[in-house]
């Protein structure tokens, strides 16, 4: 029914050789066209326990639009966060979404996830997650931390080579961990061009739509994929009516960061050297922009596809507009086209036509153990992230106090089976 009264989607499920559901995979119409053409190609995938009845692993792909806000592309059901799940999970966003080229897919460090994308994706680039490696290193020390966030968020190799060799000094047993991962897997400015991060550092964008989904996945999967299908819908109409009253060029979140690098730019001295190339002089350092090619020393234009503020001094003294070298991602026009599609209702049940193959099949329900205890209300940590004992150290939860004896003040027991009880003076 989801099929029917959205043409073009693609669902799936799997059963094993005793009918037993498997796997379950959900790419709405709606959201594969403006990956195609209106969205910057990167994918962030994750996955989560569900926490009803029906145990088992929500896995979501999603992405950002032109203003930032989370844009869902996929999402289905397996038993396990395993190489054959997520590898299931793969194939089909293959399916939908083609292996654009250049294409970066962003996790945490499950190996499985990895495994899938070199099978499934060989033509994609695999970003790791900056959270996720930065609470492997806390155990180093606050400094250490700090390096690695200069490392990975430099856009100048020379900067991130700085970083690195002071995180050599530091701490080597740090520095061999990261270079070991590698850092085309971590670090923004060695990601192999065309392949960009722009600002998809970490899953968090993957790890945000599995909690706006926390109340879902208590239930029972039908129910559980029309409840997603709700909160889609409801992102696609506000929106699309928010991008429709925008009256300027740029997104919201775009214009805002043109504006910080023209407030910037009112400093510095563009000079012109040849055709549309500039050497652009700041405080403490010149830096050449070719306007052209669209391209600036410090490597922002050309990483993140928006102007730098030395690259809007150029502009300003060529008597350009900075719209003109504003990436199309970013345009208000963009996010209009990305969210112009439906996400259509059902039907009520009693008009559904369902097909006599599709009425006629028995789908037994998912055997999976679930966890001992109770049931976790956070999100599920990634593989690679640290231990539970790591994370708890460096957390802000507060810890039960052991409780004491009110007689002799030692702990481990109560008064009623203090040893000191049958000497105490009666009153």
């Amino acid at each position: 029914m989801l099929r029917q009264s959205n043409p073009g989607s693609r669902v799936e499920w799997e059963v094993d050789d005793d009918g037993r559901f498997k796997h379950l995979f959900v790419a709405l119409a709606a959201s594969a066209t403006p990956f195609m053409f209106s969205l910057r190609p990167v994918i962030v995938v994750d996955g989560t326990h569900l926490k009803g009845k029906n145990r088992g692993i929500l896995f979501v792909a999603v992405t950002k639009d032109g203003n930032e806000s989370l844009f869902p592309l996929a999402y289905g059901v397996g038993p396990k966060e395993n190489d054959e799940s997520w590898s299931y999970f793969m194939s089909r966003i293959r399916r939908v979404y083609g292996q654009a080229d250049p294409l970066l897919i962003v996790s945490d460090q499950h190996i499985s996830i990895a495994n899938a994308i070199r099978n499934e994706l060989p033509n994609a680039t695999h970003g790791l997650c900056y959270y996720h490696l930065q609470n492997n290193l806390k155990h180093y020390g606050k400094a250490v931390v700090e390096v690695y966030r200069q490392a990975a968020f430099a856009y100048e190799k020379s900067d991130f080579n700085r970083a690195m060799n002071a995180l050599k000094v530091m701490k080597r047993a740090a520095y061999d961990k990261l270079m070991g991962i590698g850092p085309e897997k971590w670090a923004r400015s060695m990601c192999p061009m065309p392949v960009r991060r722009y600002s998809f550092m970490t899953s968090n964008a993957a790890e945000v739509f599995n909690s706006r989904l926390l109340w879902a996945r208590r239930l029972p999967i039908c129910s559980m994929l029309e409840a997603i299908r709700i909160v889609i819908e409801k992102w696609f109409s506000e929106r699309l009516r928010a991008a429709q009253q925008i009256e300027q060029g740029l997104t919201v979140e775009a214009g805002k960061r043109v504006a910080i690098e023209v407030q910037k730019s009112r400093r510095y001295t563009a000079q012109r050297l040849s055709g549309m190339k500039y050497k652009v002089q700041t405080a403490d350092r010149s830096f050449k922009v070719d306007l052209e090619k669209k391209k600036c020393e410090c490597r922002v234009f050309q990483l993140d596809q928006l102007p730098c503020s030395h690259s809007i001094a150029a502009i300003s003294e060529a008597g350009d507009t900075i719209a003109e070298y504003v990436d199309s991602y970013y345009t208000n026009d963009f996010l209009i086209d990305t969210y112009s599609r439906e996400v259509n209702n059902l039907p009520p049940r009693r008009q559904w036509l369902v097909p006599e193959h599709i009425a006629e099949q028995v789908v037994l329900p998912l055997i999976v153990k679930g966890q001992a205890g109770r049931p976790k209300e956070g999100r599920h940590r990634g593989g690679g992230e640290g231990t539970s004992t790591q994370a708890d150290e460096s957390s802000s939860i507060r810890r039960r106090k052991p409780k004491k004896c009110s007689i002799c003040h030692e702990e481990g027991h109560s008064k009623r089976t203090c040893a000191g009880r049958a000497t105490e003076p009666s009153e």
